[in-house]
């Protein structure tokens, strides 16, 4: 598995607590407009207020929460509109960097990359099975390894946080629950599609490719907004 990396760019005491917060939402453990209490996160991380409340107005600023002053921090409830839009914009994004990969893997990445498919293939839940968190990280390792592959520290920084938007508004949407709605095996050969892409250096069919399989995923796993029923 691609190492983990620290989520937030703050440092210090404020940086370790906003890494945590931006991982649960990420993972799902907190719920569209889920109410989030300072005091309790002041008595859970031993810390003071103020670095608590930095860690909150970041991811406030990165577009996970909403606070409002004398009332409080809760997540954001998205509309069904809202998701498609994100993953329309963030499949732009990946599909630029499925783009580098092609151009500018060396070594033994491709290798590792068609590893990393193999696995997520024998680990694709079937219908009605829950999607796994071993499931889930591997296709985290994917993404990231594209990431990486693209050799662009900055950008590859930049498509990493959209991969946890991404994560927060599928997580939330599906709950990691088993659903007859959920298709992954077309997914699975999505991606096997991209890697062959890449393999033989194609940088448009693999920006293509990537594209249309970022925006159907909402779609795939059956994600909701919060008006959805």
């Amino acid at each position: 598995m691609v190492a983990e990396v620290k989520f937030s760019a703050l440092s210090g005491k404020t940086g370790v607590i906003c890494d945590q917060i931006e991982r649960r939402l990420a993972s799902g453990h907190y719920s569209f407009g889920e109410e989030i209490y300072t005091q309790d996160l002041v008595k859970e991380f031993g810390a003071s207020r103020a670095p608590v409340t930095a860690a909150l107005n970041f991811l406030r600023a990165s577009g996970y929460l909403i606070i409002t002053p004398q009332v409080g921090c809760r997540v954001i409830s998205p509309t069904v509109s809202d998701i498609q839009d994100f993953f329309a914009v963030y499949g732009r994004v990946e599909g630029t960097m499925a783009g580098f990969a092609a151009l500018r893997h060396h070594g033994g990445e491709l290798a590792r990359l068609s590893d990393i498919q193999n696995q997520i293939e024998r680990n694709t839940p079937r219908k009605g099975e829950k999607i796994s968190h071993n499931f889930v990280n591997l296709v985290a390792d994917f993404h990231a390894l594209i990431h990486s592959m693209g050799h662009s520290e900055m950008e590859a920084r930049r498509a990493d946080s959209y991969w946890r938007m991404s994560e927060f508004y599928l997580f939330n949407g599906t709950r990691m629950r088993p659903s007859g709605e959920i298709s992954l095996a077309v997914s699975d050969q999505q991606r096997a599609a991209i890697v062959n892409a890449i393999a033989v250096r194609d940088e448009s069919l693999a920006r293509t490719l990537m594209e249309e399989h970022m925006l159907g995923k909402p779609a795939r796993v059956g994600a909701r907004g919060a008006d959805s029923p």
